[in-house]
């Protein structure tokens, strides 16, 4: 006879209760008029959207309308006997957790270039479909809820290549870093930095050939101004105008220069790129010393109150071509090892030698 102990007494509880409560997911049918279908999330208080496999194990994900987010597992949802189920309605062919893949999936956090005067960006979770014989439509509930198209309401979107784009699978949401104050209605700093990228890769393109193409435009403290407002300008609203406070870098031992002497300082530093100053370069090197020391004095003078680094970048970028040299940005900043090298660079210039910031810059530029 097998004697029972308190703990298998325990254990027998536990596993018939789990068995009484045991969640079950219940296929939802819906009506299809010639493999024609609309389907939305927020029909649905909670709803099953999909399982799929991550390191060797199965997620499934669900969609909770009072919260508005994306929830994985099954710890959250005990209480729950039955729960509607839509992931047989969707063969996806890629792991969820694929941030690479083109494929857009139900609760993915994605932005589309919305591309009006009103917003740029839209930044929103894909909430619903509206699959035609030749289209489909996503259903995408914008994050912030100043939204100016149809506050509080979903936005319907034709899917086209490179229209829509996957930045998240959508879980935990709410353990995101918030973006700060910004003009492109981000609710995350992840939407803020993809509005940064793509924002600045169209703008200093275009700022760079203003100045190449325009002989008569002249390098001063209103280009260092314009570079600032060419990355930041469709994001924050303190785009191209001086810090009025002070700044530390990284830590107490590392402050910039007192916030009422950057304007007068910036003009003084900026005066070395007159055209009569820059006519005097002869050669790659002189280039390559002229563009470290100006680096070393503006990082100094750190002008703005975020973005100091791109902005000086871009203006290191337009000082090169209009001297016919092309800037390789991926030699500074490519990777990671590049980043640590560079900042490490930029750190010894300003505060002791600047010949390592001589020896990147150099290895980054190269006659047109």
């Amino acid at each position: 006879m097998h004697s029972y102990s308190k703990h298998d007494t325990f254990k027998t509880f536990f596993n018939n209760t789990n068995k009484k409560n045991k969640m079950k997911h219940q296929k939802v049918n819906i009506v299809k008029k010639n493999g024609e279908f609309s389907l939305s999330l927020l029909s649905f208080k909670l709803v099953h959207i999909k399982r799929t496999q991550e390191n060797k194990r199965s997620i499934n994900y669900y969609w909770n309308s009072r919260t508005k987010e994306v929830i994985c597992g099954s710890g959250s949802l005990r209480n729950h006997h039955s729960i509607p189920s839509i992931a047989h309605l969707f063969n996806y062919k890629k792991k969820t957790c694929d941030l690479s893949r083109e494929e857009i999936q139900l609760g993915d956090s994605v932005c589309v270039l919305f591309n009006t005067t009103a917003a740029l960006f839209l930044f929103g979770s894909i909430v619903g479909v509206d699959k035609l014989k030749k289209e489909t439509y996503f259903h995408i509930l914008p994050h912030d809820k100043n939204f100016p198209f149809q506050r509080n309401h979903v936005i319907k979107v034709k899917h086209q290549k490179d229209n829509i784009f996957l930045l998240r699978d959508g879980k935990n949401e709410r353990y995101e870093y918030m973006a700060t104050k910004n003009l492109v209605f981000a609710k995350y700093q992840y939407q803020v930095e993809f509005a940064e990228m793509v924002i600045s890769y169209i703008k200093s393109t275009q700022l760079i050939i203003n100045y190449v193409s325009d002989k008569n435009k002249t390098i001063n403290e209103k280009t260092i101004l314009e570079c600032h407002k060419a990355l930041f300008g469709h994001i924050y609203d303190w785009a191209g105008e001086y810090r009025n406070h002070p700044v530390v870098v990284g830590d107490k031992e590392r402050p910039t220069m007192e916030h009422n002497e950057v304007k007068k300082s910036l003009k003084a530093c900026l005066r070395g790129c007159t055209k009569k100053e820059l006519s005097k370069i002869n050669s790659k090197a002189e280039l390559v010393h002229k563009l470290a020391t100006l680096h070393a004095e503006i990082a100094w003078i750190h002008p703005f109150q975020d973005g100091n680094g791109r902005s000086i970048r871009l203006f290191l970028q337009i000082v090169a071509t209009t001297m016919g040299y092309e800037f390789d940005m991926e030699k500074l900043d490519g990777d990671v090892r590049n980043k640590r090298a560079y900042h490490y660079a930029v750190r010894r210039a300003i505060h002791d030698s600047n010949r390592n910031l001589i020896a990147l810059i150099s290895r980054a530029i190269k006659e047109l």
